[in-house]
Parts: structure tokens; C-alpha cells; sequence
């Protein structure tokens, strides 16, 4: 028997942010281990989710 680390695929949030000076809303994303610690998330902020979603899978999001 080996001792090798099973490696849990993260939890991904995408997270919607309205500016409150004129409304628009900007994406987020982060990666959370299992229990519930944020292992990643992004460096800046998306105009769409597509855009938000492609940075994500940058670093990882869909890949199991």
C-alpha cells in the first residue's frame, strides 16, 4: 500500500458584483477545498461570465 494523496477536485463559485455607483455587474471567480478554505480565486474582475469562466479554466475549473 502507498501512501499517495488523493487529490479532491475544488469547489468553483462565480460570483456576480454590482458597481454601486452605476450598476454594472463584473465576475469573479474562486476555488474552495472541501473544507471550505479558498484555495484560488481571480486576480481581476470579468465584464461577462464567459469571460469570467474562461480564466477559470485557466487555472483548472472542468478538469477533473
Amino acid at each position: 500500500m502507498t501512501n499517495e494523496r488523493v487529490h479532491l477536485p475544488f469547489r468553483w463559485s462565480f460570483v456576480p458584483e454590482q458597481n454601486p455607483r452605476d450598476g454594472s455587474i463584473r465576475w469573479r471567480w474562486r476555488a474552495f477545498t472541501h473544507s471550505g478554505e479558498v484555495a484560488m480565486e481571480s486576480d481581476a474582475s470579468f465584464d461577462t461570465f464567459t469571460e469570467c469562466m474562461n480564466d477559470a479554466k485557466t487555472r483548472g475549473y472542468g478538469q477533473s
